[in-house]
């Protein structure tokens, strides 16, 4: 992967998404905005940590998520446990549950994120955030 600066452009194909699907993260709060280039003033581009933050967004799609849940476990300025992270993915597997059969890939999908948590500690301990950040959709 390249690591940056992006432009819009650049960051939608590196995260592998429609410019306008970037822009609507954005406009939802999910992706940080740009940051300025080192000795710079005026110039504004996105960082690797951008596409990282893409890719998660994807992948916890693609896990069932909610972009609601997904705004409060990357909100940095909202404290979240990896409790409260395994209580979003309960809740939204218990809904997929009633929806879906259970060998869903969806269902599955969330059933594999949850046996992996261990409860303990704050967001960047969470087994479920660690695996949706380094791995690749489970479902399409």
């Amino acid at each position: 992967m390249a690591s940056g600066p992006f432009t819009l452009a650049e960051l939608a194909r590196a995260a592998g998404m429609s410019v306008d699907d970037v822009q609507f993260y954005r406009d939802c709060g999910l992706l940080q905005p740009p940051r300025r280039q080192r000795g710079r003033t005026d110039d504004l581009a996105f960082q690797v940590e951008h596409v990282e933050r893409l890719r998660l967004i994807q992948r916890a799609i693609a896990n069932g998520f909610f972009l609601e849940d997904i705004e409060r476990v990357v909100d940095e300025a909202t404290p979240v446990t990896c409790n409260e992270v395994y209580r979003i993915s309960v809740d939204r597997l218990a809904e997929y549950r009633v929806a879906r059969s259970s060998g869903h890939p969806t269902v599955v999908a969330l059933e594999e994120l949850i046996e992996l948590c261990g409860r303990v500690g704050d967001r960047k301990d969470c087994e479920i955030l660690v695996s949706l950040a380094n791995s690749e959709p489970e479902v399409g």
